[in-house]
């Protein structure tokens, strides 16, 4: 019986330790996680980096809550080009040949939350709000700044609807419904609906305000 005990100790011992293996590889790297992340202006924060895959959870919260927003759509794109986790897979230039960090997740959540007007109140942008204050140390939030070549969510939807409104053009039908139904932002992949309209009909409408 006392040797029976002892092997169930001894087992579970061994799970225990295989837990704890497991929760401290699942852990983001480095000492200053939560520090820098909470109080970046530390100058160690300079060793500091936000992992990709919380970058990438955040902006999965935003998308999840506001999947119309311009950022989205750009998130979609590289997932669909085989980026990868990083953004930096041999994908991301089908996506843009200029800019070599379009598909960075740090940078795709700096647009949503410092460049698209009205969204860094949302809880994705969190982290970001608290990591890249003025002054901070992170590197990354002056190395990745956003996306600043495409529009705001809101001119977009403004952009969309406006066009939609005055003609029948291919692609309004995706949205359409949504103001049709009352409401003020439409339920559709807008940053493509808007690249398709102009491309069908370049105008006045197409430029960033």
């Amino acid at each position: 019986m006392i040797g029976l005990i002892r092997m169930l100790f001894v087992a579970l011992l061994a799970l225990s330790v295989t837990a704890q293996q497991q929760h401290s590889v699942a852990l983001p790297k480095g000492p200053n996680y939560d520090s820098c992340v909470a109080n970046p202006l530390q100058l160690n924060c300079t060793e500091f980096t936000y992992p990709n895959q919380d970058a990438a959870a955040d902006l999965g919260k935003l998308c999840n809550a506001m999947h119309f927003m311009a950022s989205c759509s750009v998130a979609n794109a590289c997932n669909a080009s085989g980026a990868g986790p990083d953004g930096s897979g041999p994908g991301a230039a089908t996506v843009s040949s200029n800019n070599p960090n379009i598909c960075s997740p740090f940078n795709q959540l700096a647009t949503v939350c410092k460049l698209d007007k009205g969204m860094s109140r949302m809880m994705g942008c969190t982290n970001y709000n608290t990591m890249c204050v003025a002054g901070s140390k992170v590197p990354q939030c002056s190395s990745l700044p956003g996306l600043q070549d495409i529009p705001t969510s809101e001119t977009v939807n403004k952009q969309v609807r406006s066009i939609c409104e005055e003609m029948s053009m291919d692609g309004c039908e995706r949205c359409m419904p949504s103001w049709q139904a009352g409401r003020t932002w439409a339920s559709c992949d807008l940053l493509d609906t808007y690249g398709l309209l102009c491309y069908q009909m370049p105008g006045q409408h197409c430029f960033r305000d």
